[in-house]
């Protein structure tokens, strides 16, 4: 199974992701990150440029500039400024708009991720964790990463800013740099400490976002609207996206709290080092230490410093924000990796050789035991099918036998035990060309919002790949021909009304014969069906049983159902337990022998005897 690696936990410093930051932006919009870097020197150097202008104008008359002189050096700083002016609104503008788009691409790398990783891996309840905690970082209200180019265009600005200020006031005095340094690594640390309180606080609150989330999708999902209404459900979860929204905002607010005392205790100190700062710089005037330009210029240079120092922890905190948005995605987009399935590349030529030809299956020893689960759900089941063997899979409920059926997809993995397909362990196949030799029919399936002949020949794209007199025939063996060519349009009709206005419902047997077509187009050496006449009535039924034989003709096939009386038709039985295979045998057979199978077949026939019976006296 592929598991996320644990070593992953904490590895996302601060530096890795503002590297990795750099690097998509890079990557993806290399025009949007020039205009990136033009957008942060024009913002450094325009406040730095206004802050020169009163020093010029003062010293031109200090010094009795004549007029031209005057003149063109005061132009000269006037066309600097309307260039670094330009520059930022237009290269910033552009930036947004280009890199706005940011999160729609990490949104698609986490879908990739969701329909790449292993099946077994969509049973973790850890994997789903991360991926709403990935996808609550990129589209929460209060998301940084869709701000992210921002972010750091203004923490970059307030850095650089803070640098030139501070060396500037550097060559005035030591004692005046002190003073505007030590407000800002106090700030500094106490918004650290609010940080480290938000990433706790955002943890507990995911679980109630996540409860919200569930209630607000189950209230436009279509399937659920019945059971919503009759059973006057809104109520309820109504009641459920209210409680868990004073839950989520109870823990909101904490860490709201926790930055608002930090910022409370900046401006107070903030205060202080201003008051400071405009003492010591008026009494070097006063004694005449110090030239009104320069008074002018190291005043605006304090200012500028507060201000940068001020932007920088205020923009601090949202780039705190912004690294822990970006490790839970990295967390998530990185883990997970690996697949069971160990081959790599094309098949060798015997397996492609045998793609076409019915597959022996072979089971040793086989456990299972699902995640966080305590008990095994499978015990050493040990069997061979031989190829082309129809076998039926039956038992009660829990019995185990839908877990069977995902380990010999190959969508699980035995925890103890081997599986063999001709011969070769399924581990050892490349995971895409042995789902190649798999066509199933599970209990649940999604049509697609496509053409019937689509979704039967699982082509997206019109005419792609799709053999059309292929996909009739198969809608006919699955019983489903007669009512696709009452349609208009045929097997061109479109599913999924909720996508399409001139799209047509199916009933559920209809949609349970079109996913047998499916099945069917795909000539897979192995045919499983997971109850595939559940929804079929007993008519429909009997003419799928009745024409089972050509359905399965050259596949090795695993039926699985409920109604003991379909398995006759099958080579054997697998009767299942509690985990376990505890009765195999044909039909007669195992009547024969009276045991649980005899036993449950009497219980089943009486009941439809007595059905028929009441029927009939009615």
């Amino acid at each position: 199974m592929a598991n996320r690696d644990k070593k992953k936990e904490n590895r996302y410093t601060f530096p890795e992701n503002t590297y990795y930051f750099f690097r998509e932006m890079c990557v993806r919009e290399p025009l949007a990150a020039l205009c990136f870097c033009a957008a942060t020197l024009a913002g450094v150097l325009l406040p730095f440029l206004s802050a020169g202008l009163p020093k010029l104008v003062l010293k031109g008359l200090e010094e009795g500039w004549v007029m031209p002189l005057f003149l063109e050096r005061l132009l000269f700083l006037a066309a600097a400024l309307a260039l670094m002016g330009i520059l930022r609104a237009g290269t910033g503008v552009y930036m947004e708009t280009r890199i706005r788009a940011m999160p729609d691409i990490h949104n698609l790398h986490i879908m990739e991720k969701r329909l790449s990783v292993d099946y077994e891996v969509l049973e973790n309840k850890g994997f789903h964790d991360e991926a709403y905690a990935a996808y609550d970082s990129l589209y929460r209200h209060h998301s940084e990463i869709r701000n992210g180019a921002a972010i750091w265009r203004e923490f970059l600005v307030a850095a650089i800013s803070a640098g030139l200020y501070g060396g500037i006031l550097l060559t005035q005095s030591l004692g005046i740099l002190i003073l505007v340094l030590l407000p800002t690594l106090t700030a500094a640390f106490l918004q650290k400490k609010a940080r480290a309180y938000d990433k706790k606080m955002r943890g507990l609150a995911q679980a109630a976002n996540r409860k919200m989330d569930y209630v607000a999708r189950l209230t436009s999902d279509f399937r659920a609207g019945k059971d919503i209404r009759i059973f006057d459900l809104s109520g309820w979860l109504l009641g459920i996206l209210k409680k868990e929204r004073r839950v989520s905002e109870g823990y909101v607010k904490r860490w709201e709290n926790a930055y608002l005392a930090a910022n409370f205790v900046d401006s107070l100190l903030n205060f202080l080092r201003d008051g400071c700062a405009y003492v010591f710089l008026i009494v070097r005037i006063v004694r005449g230490e110090m030239a009104v330009s320069d008074f002018v210029w190291y005043m605006a240079m304090v200012a500028g410093a507060q201000q940068a120092c001020a932007q920088l922890l205020s923009v601090g905190e949202r780039v705190g924000r912004l690294n822990l948005d970006y490790g839970r995605l990295r967390r998530f987009l990185d883990g997970w990796e690996g697949t069971a399935f160990s081959g790599k590349g094309k098949s060798s030529d015997q397996e492609e050789s045998q793609e076409g030809q019915a597959a022996e299956i072979t089971f040793r020893h086989v456990s299972y035991t699902y995640p966080e689960s305590p008990d095994a759900t499978l015990k050493d089941i040990s069997f061979t099918i031989r190829p082309g063997e129809k076998i039926a899979l039956v038992g009660l409920n829990g019995a185990g036998k839908t877990t069977l059926v995902k380990l010999l997809c190959g969508l699980c993995h035995p925890a103890e035990g081997e599986i063999l397909v001709n011969g070769k362990k399924v581990r050892e196949y490349d995971r895409e060309s042995y789902y190649r030799m798999v066509s199933a029919v599970f209990q649940n399936v999604k049509l697609l919002p496509l053409s019937i002949a689509q979704n039967v020949a699982c082509a997206p794209e019109s005419g792609t790949g799709m053999d059309l007199d292929r996909v009739r025939r198969c809608l006919k063996l699955a019983g489903l021909w007669e009512k696709v060519e009452s349609f208009p349009l045929k097997e061109h009709t479109l599913l999924g009304r909720r996508v399409w206005a001139q799209a047509v419902d199916l009933s559920g047997g209809e949609k349970q014969k079109l996913w047998m077509a499916r099945a069917f187009y795909k000539e897979a050496p192995v045919l499983v069906l997971d109850e595939p006449t559940a929804a079929l009535d007993p008519l429909a039924e009997q003419e799928v049983y009745e024409k089972y034989r050509e359905m399965s003709a050259g596949r090795t096939s695993l039926f699985i159902s409920h109604r003991l009386a379909s398995t006759s038709f099958c080579d054997r039985i697998f009767f299942m337990e509690k985990g376990r295979i505890t009765e195999v045998g044909s039909h007669h057979r195992l009547l024969e022998k009276g045991g649980a199978y005899a036993a449950l077949y009497r219980i089943q026939s009486q009941y439809y005897r007595e059905e028929g019976k009441a029927v009939w006296e009615g």
